[in-house]
């Protein structure tokens, strides 16, 4: 072990040495000091009778819960704040002037709305770590260059582009900061939540230590306090250094120019990360949340929804969707459609990041998981659940498998129109409800035309290499014309069946906010048309995929406050 590594240790040792000697001579009053070995002993008894477990345990899901409940969203708004001068002046005032008022004083008023309950200790954490995180994620975006966002709006970045693409990635690390104390925070507010309200957690075995005068116990625990915040501050620090690791890099240049080494490695977390990220094509994970979060919002309206089941619901079906997207590279490697000059969104195989066979195994995994998923949902909503989870595998499985996959025989298009459209929406209506009534069925519709364009526009793009290698898609069985034609039907049918639905009573008519990304439909609609080239209708598969995106949750804002209106 390195000298660096052990002088973190040093100075407890030392600490606890004296300690132990002073208590052993007689220095210090043992009563309210107890020599470390006997703390030592009382936290080696507390651990075998299983109390300690149970209190640290209780203490980190109470923590954990409120931190991710308060950070998601402070995250978010920092840096919309950062961004946005109207949300800035806005919001700005108010979290400043709560953001200093002792957290353990609202403690009273917590009580009073919650109770002494469960809820009542996240409502303190949220409040806690909300504005610590809300004001470093705002400061880091607005210390970034002007320049960034500037070079970003000349490459094309609008709205939620320049949030995701400059002003997140730019203020990482004052958002990690931020995060980082924040759970130091939130571990030290609800400890002394739990001494105020003693119900369970590390924080109530001191209160009921202190009552009985058993102080070698309230020091057992406190030292458990510490060990968590260290343990903490140095899984953030390594955190800090996989994600953004340019933070030390200019260090370790300067130390590499001097000494004629090889070049900084990527850190293999961060690159882990970055490799499957690419290979799960995140971006396109609305396809399938859109549905769930539309079906969860119609049954929202019609008077059933639970969070739990919804964000359940919500982890299988990106699941399935990634090991569909993993399942399908795979397949089509091995069969040669895709290859190293392919414009396809497959690059960790075309790079040679990862093998053929680790794609396979991911794919297992996450198939795996969403499966996982559904069997529990299954075993506390019913086999309707099982019925459809197990077509979507098979769906996805199936979709580039087998010597008559959907992909390769012209039904691509129609399989994805059906299990993102009307399957999807009408399987997590279904979770919340336990009904199927064909009124979902038929509010699914647009949405299922609108996600299958995205589709129709990739096998638009690859029209020539497809028809090469033997692969028969709906673009190239209708031929050129034709398939434009295609791509009309589903992208503005969509705007078309909605307004259908909104005239016979099926849909409400909220739901018509969706018109608002009708002009942005047109236009992918005149680019379909005015182009053959693969690199500008490559641009209109992502092109295509936003839309979708927008138009989903404008429809399903739509159904929110229609459901909000009624009341």
């Amino acid at each position: 072990m390195s000298k660096e590594r052990l002088l973190p240790f040093i100075s407890p040792l030392i600490l606890l040495t004296i300690w132990e000697m002073l208590a052993r001579i007689g220095v210090i009053d043992i009563r309210f000091f107890p020599a470390p070995s006997e703390i030592f002993g009382t936290l080696i008894k507390i651990t075998q009778d299983g109390s300690l477990l149970e209190a640290t345990l209780t203490t980190l899901r109470r923590m954990s819960i409120g931190y991710v409940l308060a950070a998601i969203p402070a995250v978010l708004l920092g840096v919309l704040m950062g961004v946005n001068r109207f949300a800035r002046l806005l919001f700005a005032p108010l979290i400043n002037s709560l953001y200093p008022i002792p957290k353990i004083a609202l403690v009273p008023m917590v009580i009073l709305i919650f109770g002494i309950s469960e809820n009542a200790k996240y409502a303190v954490v949220i409040i806690s770590v909300f504005f610590l995180v809300v004001i470093n994620t705002m400061a880091g975006v607005l210390n970034l260059d002007p320049k960034y966002f500037d070079i970003a709006r000349n490459n094309g970045a609008r709205g939620w582009d320049l949030l995701w693409t400059v002003a997140f990635p730019g203020s990482l690390p004052n958002i990690l900061t931020g995060l980082n104390l924040g759970l130091g925070f939130a571990l030290t507010v609800i400890v002394g939540t739990e001494l105020l309200l003693p119900q369970g957690g590390l924080g109530a075995m001191i209160w009921k230590s202190y009552q009985i005068y058993d102080v070698p116990t309230i020091f057992a625990a406190l030292i458990v306090v510490a060990v968590l915040g260290w343990g903490i501050n140095v899984a953030m620090e390594e955190l800090e250094r996989q994600i953004i690791p340019w933070k030390a890099l200019p260090q370790a240049q300067a130390k590499n120019l001097s000494t004629n080494a090889k070049p900084v490695a990527e850190p293999r977390i961060r690159r882990f990360i970055r490799i499957w990220w690419m290979a799960a094509r995140p971006f396109s994970f609305t396809a399938s949340v859109t549905p769930v979060v539309l079906g969860s919002a119609i049954a929202a309206y019609d008077g059933f929804f639970n969070l739990g089941l919804f964000i359940l619901t919500l982890v299988g079906s990106v699941a399935i969707h990634a090991g569909t997207n993993l399942i399908n590279d795979y397949y089509d490697w091995k069969k040669g459609t895709d290859t190293a000059e392919s414009l396809g969104p497959n690059r960790p195989l075309k790079e040679g990041l990862i093998t053929p066979q680790q794609l396979f195994v991911a794919a297992l995994l996450t198939f795996a998981l969403g499966s996982a998923v559904g069997l529990y949902l299954v075993a506390t909503r019913g086999v309707f659940i099982l019925i459809i989870g197990v077509l979507s595998v098979l769906a996805g499985w199936f979709y580039t498998a087998g010597p008559f996959a959907f992909a390769y025989v012209g039904l691509g298009e129609v399989v994805v129109f059906i299990f993102m459209g009307p399957v999807m929406v009408l399987g997590s209506y279904y979770v919340m409800a336990q009904q199927w009534p064909w009124r979902v069925v038929w509010l699914a519709v647009p949405l299922g035309l609108i996600v299958a364009s995205i589709l129709h526009a990739n096998n638009m793009r690859d029209y020539p290499d497809d028809l090469a290698k033997g692969k028969r898609t709906l673009a190239n069985l209708l031929g050129r014309r034709a398939s434009k034609n295609e791509f009309l039907l589903l992208m503005g049918g969509g705007f078309v069946v909605l307004v259908l639905l909104v005239l016979l009573g099926i849909a409400p008519w909220l739901t018509l906010i969706t018109l608002f990304e009708l002009p942005n439909a047109i236009k992918l609609i005149r680019l379909g048309y005015a182009t053959e080239a693969p690199q500008p209708l490559n641009k209109l598969v992502r092109a295509s995929a936003a839309s979708h995106k927008r138009f989903g949750w404008l429809m399903i804002a739509g159904m929110i406050a229609a459901w909000v209106v009624r009341g």
